[in-house]
Protein backbone atom coordinates (compact mmCIF):
# COMPACT_ATOMS: atom_id res chain seq x y z
CA UNK A 1 0.00 0.00 0.00
CA UNK A 2 1.41 3.52 -1.05
CA UNK A 3 1.61 5.82 1.96
CA UNK A 4 -1.16 8.20 0.00
CA UNK A 5 -3.33 5.46 0.32
CA UNK A 6 -2.59 4.55 3.71
CA UNK A 7 -2.72 8.30 5.01
CA UNK A 8 -6.49 8.56 3.60
CA UNK A 9 -7.55 5.18 5.16
CA UNK A 10 -6.09 6.40 8.44
CA UNK A 11 -7.81 9.80 8.17
CA UNK A 12 -11.31 7.99 7.59
CA UNK A 13 -10.74 6.01 11.02
CA UNK A 14 -9.40 9.16 12.89
CA UNK A 15 -12.71 10.22 14.61
CA UNK A 16 -12.11 13.42 14.51
CA UNK A 17 -12.96 16.41 11.77
CA UNK A 18 -10.38 18.38 11.46
CA UNK A 19 -6.33 18.06 11.26
CA UNK A 20 -3.55 20.63 11.56
CA UNK A 21 -0.74 20.13 9.27
CA UNK A 22 1.39 19.83 12.40
CA UNK A 23 -0.86 17.12 13.74
CA UNK A 24 -0.77 15.51 10.36
CA UNK A 25 3.08 15.11 9.99
CA UNK A 26 2.91 14.02 13.50
CA UNK A 27 0.63 11.26 12.63
CA UNK A 28 2.03 9.98 9.82
CA UNK A 29 5.29 10.24 10.99
CA UNK A 30 4.02 7.48 13.54
CA UNK A 31 2.53 5.37 10.81
CA UNK A 32 5.56 5.38 9.00
CA UNK A 33 7.43 3.91 12.24
CA UNK A 34 4.97 1.46 12.31
CA UNK A 35 5.71 0.28 8.51
CA UNK A 36 2.23 -0.67 7.75
CA UNK A 37 -1.16 -0.22 8.23
CA UNK A 38 -4.35 -2.66 8.60
CA UNK A 39 -1.71 -5.51 8.01
CA UNK A 40 -0.48 -4.38 4.61
CA UNK A 41 3.05 -2.80 4.57
CA UNK A 42 3.81 0.89 3.34
CA UNK A 43 5.44 1.54 0.46
CA UNK A 44 7.19 4.93 0.11
CA UNK A 45 10.16 6.15 -1.81
CA UNK A 46 12.01 8.14 0.30
CA UNK A 47 14.99 8.05 3.56
CA UNK A 48 13.56 10.53 5.80
CA UNK A 49 9.87 12.14 6.78
CA UNK A 50 10.30 15.96 6.97
CA UNK A 51 8.39 18.96 6.80
CA UNK A 52 8.38 19.57 2.44
CA UNK A 53 7.13 15.81 1.97
CA UNK A 54 4.62 16.67 4.55
CA UNK A 55 3.42 19.36 2.30
CA UNK A 56 3.59 17.14 -0.79
CA UNK A 57 1.07 14.70 0.66
CA UNK A 58 -1.31 16.97 2.14
CA UNK A 59 -1.75 18.71 -1.29
CA UNK A 60 -2.30 15.29 -2.83
CA UNK A 61 -5.12 14.27 0.27
CA UNK A 62 -6.22 18.07 -1.11
CA UNK A 63 -6.42 16.80 -4.73
CA UNK A 64 -8.04 13.43 -3.86
CA UNK A 65 -10.56 15.41 -2.00
CA UNK A 66 -9.78 13.90 1.31
CA UNK A 67 -8.99 17.05 2.91
CA UNK A 68 -10.15 20.56 2.15
CA UNK A 69 -9.31 24.01 4.02
CA UNK A 70 -11.51 24.44 7.02
CA UNK A 71 -12.95 27.79 6.20
CA UNK A 72 -13.66 28.46 9.53
CA UNK A 73 -10.04 29.30 10.46
CA UNK A 74 -7.58 31.42 8.76
CA UNK A 75 -5.03 28.83 8.12
CA UNK A 76 -3.59 25.45 8.88
CA UNK A 77 -6.50 23.64 9.73
CA UNK A 78 -7.92 21.23 7.23
CA UNK A 79 -11.61 19.27 7.15
CA UNK A 80 -11.09 15.63 7.02
CA UNK A 81 -13.55 15.45 4.33
CA UNK A 82 -15.71 11.94 5.01
CA UNK A 83 -15.34 12.50 8.77
CA UNK A 84 -18.87 11.23 10.79
CA UNK A 85 -19.45 15.27 11.83
CA UNK A 86 -17.87 18.23 10.85
CA UNK A 87 -17.74 18.72 14.39
CA UNK A 88 -19.12 21.66 17.29
CA UNK A 89 -17.27 24.99 17.71
CA UNK A 90 -15.97 24.05 21.15
CA UNK A 91 -14.14 20.78 19.27
CA UNK A 92 -12.58 21.80 15.84
CA UNK A 93 -11.73 25.11 17.95
CA UNK A 94 -9.53 22.41 20.44
CA UNK A 95 -8.08 20.48 18.12
CA UNK A 96 -6.62 23.54 16.50
CA UNK A 97 -5.36 25.20 19.03
CA UNK A 98 -3.60 22.64 21.61
CA UNK A 99 -4.24 24.86 24.61
CA UNK A 100 -7.32 26.32 24.64
CA UNK A 101 -10.60 25.34 26.71
CA UNK A 102 -14.21 26.39 27.33
CA UNK A 103 -14.37 28.77 30.43
CA UNK A 104 -16.81 31.37 31.46
CA UNK A 105 -20.12 31.02 30.92
CA UNK A 106 -19.79 28.32 28.32
CA UNK A 107 -17.86 26.63 31.52
CA UNK A 108 -20.23 26.96 34.15
CA UNK A 109 -23.10 26.20 31.41
CA UNK A 110 -21.11 22.50 30.92
CA UNK A 111 -21.01 22.10 34.75
CA UNK A 112 -24.90 23.05 35.14
CA UNK A 113 -23.70 26.04 37.05
CA UNK A 114 -25.83 28.43 35.54
CA UNK A 115 -29.63 28.63 34.42
CA UNK A 116 -28.46 30.73 31.35
CA UNK A 117 -27.63 29.59 28.21
CA UNK A 118 -24.66 31.36 26.68
CA UNK A 119 -24.97 33.08 23.19
CA UNK A 120 -21.27 32.65 22.13
CA UNK A 121 -18.80 30.47 23.11
CA UNK A 122 -16.49 31.59 25.40
CA UNK A 123 -12.73 29.95 25.03
CA UNK A 124 -9.43 30.94 26.51
CA UNK A 125 -6.03 30.10 25.36
CA UNK A 126 -2.61 30.99 27.41
CA UNK A 127 -1.41 34.45 26.72
CA UNK A 128 1.50 34.69 23.67
CA UNK A 129 4.51 33.71 26.05
CA UNK A 130 2.92 31.19 27.85
CA UNK A 131 1.59 29.78 25.19
CA UNK A 132 4.71 29.86 23.01
CA UNK A 133 6.52 27.72 25.85
CA UNK A 134 3.88 25.26 26.10
CA UNK A 135 4.36 24.86 22.03
CA UNK A 136 8.19 24.57 23.00
CA UNK A 137 7.65 21.86 25.48
CA UNK A 138 5.27 19.95 23.21
CA UNK A 139 7.41 20.23 19.98
CA UNK A 140 10.78 18.72 21.92
CA UNK A 141 8.29 16.02 23.28
CA UNK A 142 6.65 14.72 20.00
CA UNK A 143 9.60 15.43 17.84
CA UNK A 144 12.41 13.90 19.87
CA UNK A 145 13.01 10.88 17.47
CA UNK A 146 13.05 12.90 14.50
CA UNK A 147 16.94 13.36 13.29
CA UNK A 148 17.52 17.32 13.92
CA UNK A 149 18.71 17.91 10.45
CA UNK A 150 15.58 17.80 9.10
CA UNK A 151 13.09 20.49 8.36
CA UNK A 152 10.07 20.21 10.54
CA UNK A 153 5.93 21.80 10.60
CA UNK A 154 5.89 24.37 13.13
CA UNK A 155 2.92 24.33 15.85
CA UNK A 156 1.35 27.41 14.59
CA UNK A 157 -1.02 29.38 17.03
CA UNK A 158 -3.85 29.39 14.86
CA UNK A 159 -6.23 32.00 14.11
CA UNK A 160 -9.68 31.88 14.84
CA UNK A 161 -12.67 33.62 12.36
CA UNK A 162 -15.39 35.12 14.82
CA UNK A 163 -17.74 32.28 14.01
CA UNK A 164 -16.92 28.56 13.72
CA UNK A 165 -19.34 26.27 12.54
CA UNK A 166 -22.03 28.87 12.37
CA UNK A 167 -21.61 30.21 16.33
CA UNK A 168 -19.88 33.17 17.57
CA UNK A 169 -16.62 32.62 19.54
CA UNK A 170 -15.14 34.96 22.21
CA UNK A 171 -11.79 33.95 22.68
CA UNK A 172 -9.93 35.19 26.04
CA UNK A 173 -6.44 35.55 26.57
CA UNK A 174 -4.97 34.55 30.05
CA UNK A 175 -1.72 34.85 32.28
CA UNK A 176 -3.44 32.59 34.67
CA UNK A 177 -4.09 29.66 32.29
CA UNK A 178 -5.98 26.22 33.79
CA UNK A 179 -5.32 22.97 33.04
CA UNK A 180 -7.64 21.93 31.11
CA UNK A 181 -9.86 18.20 31.35
CA UNK A 182 -11.27 16.48 28.36
CA UNK A 183 -15.16 16.88 27.82
CA UNK A 184 -16.89 13.56 28.22
CA UNK A 185 -17.54 11.95 24.44
CA UNK A 186 -15.71 14.68 22.04
CA UNK A 187 -12.28 16.61 21.37
CA UNK A 188 -13.04 19.84 23.25
CA UNK A 189 -11.31 20.48 26.73
CA UNK A 190 -12.70 22.50 29.87
CA UNK A 191 -11.13 24.25 32.59
CA UNK A 192 -11.67 22.51 35.46
CA UNK A 193 -14.72 23.10 37.86
CA UNK A 194 -12.53 24.71 40.65
CA UNK A 195 -10.83 26.84 38.14
CA UNK A 196 -14.08 28.05 37.05
CA UNK A 197 -15.30 29.20 40.16
CA UNK A 198 -12.39 31.19 39.98
CA UNK A 199 -12.99 32.69 36.42
CA UNK A 200 -16.10 33.95 37.79
CA UNK A 201 -14.13 36.20 40.52
CA UNK A 202 -11.63 37.18 37.55
CA UNK A 203 -13.73 38.26 35.10
CA UNK A 204 -17.27 38.38 36.71
CA UNK A 205 -18.94 39.81 33.16
CA UNK A 206 -17.87 37.30 31.24
CA UNK A 207 -19.66 34.84 33.92
CA UNK A 208 -22.84 36.53 33.59
CA UNK A 209 -22.18 39.29 36.18
CA UNK A 210 -21.41 39.73 39.66
CA UNK A 211 -24.92 39.00 40.58
CA UNK A 212 -25.14 36.35 39.01
CA UNK A 213 -21.69 34.98 40.10
CA UNK A 214 -22.99 35.34 44.04
CA UNK A 215 -25.43 33.84 42.91
CA UNK A 216 -24.04 30.70 41.65
CA UNK A 217 -21.32 30.80 44.45
CA UNK A 218 -24.23 31.13 46.98
CA UNK A 219 -25.86 28.08 45.66
CA UNK A 220 -23.03 25.81 44.61
CA UNK A 221 -19.51 26.56 46.09
CA UNK A 222 -20.34 24.57 49.55
CA UNK A 223 -20.91 21.58 46.94
CA UNK A 224 -17.31 22.30 45.30
CA UNK A 225 -14.84 23.35 48.11
CA UNK A 226 -12.56 20.50 47.73
CA UNK A 227 -11.93 22.23 44.45
CA UNK A 228 -12.74 25.80 44.77
CA UNK A 229 -10.27 26.28 47.59
CA UNK A 230 -6.90 24.57 46.09
CA UNK A 231 -7.47 26.46 43.09
CA UNK A 232 -8.09 29.75 44.68
CA UNK A 233 -4.92 28.88 46.67
CA UNK A 234 -2.25 28.04 43.89
CA UNK A 235 -3.86 31.33 41.82
CA UNK A 236 -1.04 34.42 41.44
CA UNK A 237 -4.09 37.19 42.07
CA UNK A 238 -4.38 38.43 44.92
CA UNK A 239 -7.62 40.07 44.41
CA UNK A 240 -9.11 36.48 43.29
CA UNK A 241 -8.32 35.72 47.15
CA UNK A 242 -9.57 38.34 48.76
CA UNK A 243 -13.07 38.07 47.06
CA UNK A 244 -13.32 34.34 47.21
CA UNK A 245 -12.39 34.74 51.30
CA UNK A 246 -14.55 37.22 51.71
CA UNK A 247 -17.82 35.16 49.94
CA UNK A 248 -17.52 32.03 51.40
CA UNK A 249 -16.41 33.30 55.17
CA UNK A 250 -18.94 36.36 55.31
CA UNK A 251 -21.39 35.05 53.18
CA UNK A 252 -21.09 31.43 53.18
CA UNK A 253 -20.09 31.27 56.74
CA UNK A 254 -16.95 28.66 55.32
CA UNK A 255 -14.41 28.50 58.23
CA UNK A 256 -11.62 26.58 56.65
CA UNK A 257 -7.79 27.64 57.95
CA UNK A 258 -6.96 27.68 54.09
CA UNK A 259 -9.69 30.78 53.64
CA UNK A 260 -8.77 32.51 56.74
CA UNK A 261 -5.23 32.51 55.51
CA UNK A 262 -6.20 34.82 52.23
CA UNK A 263 -6.85 37.64 54.27
CA UNK A 264 -3.16 38.03 54.26
CA UNK A 265 -3.67 39.63 50.79
CA UNK A 266 -6.05 42.05 51.94
CA UNK A 267 -4.61 45.76 51.66
CA UNK A 268 -6.15 48.39 53.75
CA UNK A 269 -6.39 51.80 51.90
CA UNK A 270 -6.81 50.24 48.78
CA UNK A 271 -9.71 50.67 45.89
CA UNK A 272 -10.51 47.13 45.76
CA UNK A 273 -13.76 45.92 44.70
CA UNK A 274 -16.20 43.21 44.62
CA UNK A 275 -17.24 43.81 41.01
CA UNK A 276 -14.15 44.74 38.84
CA UNK A 277 -16.60 46.38 36.73
CA UNK A 278 -18.63 48.93 39.25
CA UNK A 279 -18.04 52.42 40.69
CA UNK A 280 -16.63 52.15 44.77
CA UNK A 281 -19.22 51.72 46.54
CA UNK A 282 -18.22 53.15 50.76
CA UNK A 283 -19.82 49.49 51.96
CA UNK A 284 -17.16 47.47 52.60
CA UNK A 285 -16.03 44.68 54.26
CA UNK A 286 -13.57 45.39 57.18
CA UNK A 287 -11.93 42.06 57.81
CA UNK A 288 -11.05 41.48 53.54
CA UNK A 289 -10.44 45.34 52.95
CA UNK A 290 -13.23 44.93 50.10
CA UNK A 291 -15.77 47.45 48.59
CA UNK A 292 -18.91 45.65 48.60
CA UNK A 293 -20.29 47.59 45.50
CA UNK A 294 -22.50 45.42 44.30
Amino acid sequence: MYLREAVGKFLLQLDQPVVTEYELFLRVNRLLAEGSFQGEPIMRRFQDWDAPRSRSLTRNLARDRVLVPDGDFRSGVWRIVQAVTAGSAEEVCCLADPFCYVSHLSAMDRYNLTDRTPIELHLTTPDRPIWNQLRDEKMDAELADISPRLEVPMLNRIGFKSRVRRREVNLHETKHPANPVPIRGGKARIGPIGHVFVEMLEVPRLCGGIRHVLDVWEGEARNWLAEIIPEVDRHTSKIVRVRAGYILEERLGVLDPRVSSWVSDAQRGGSRKLDPDAPYAPTYSEKWMISINV
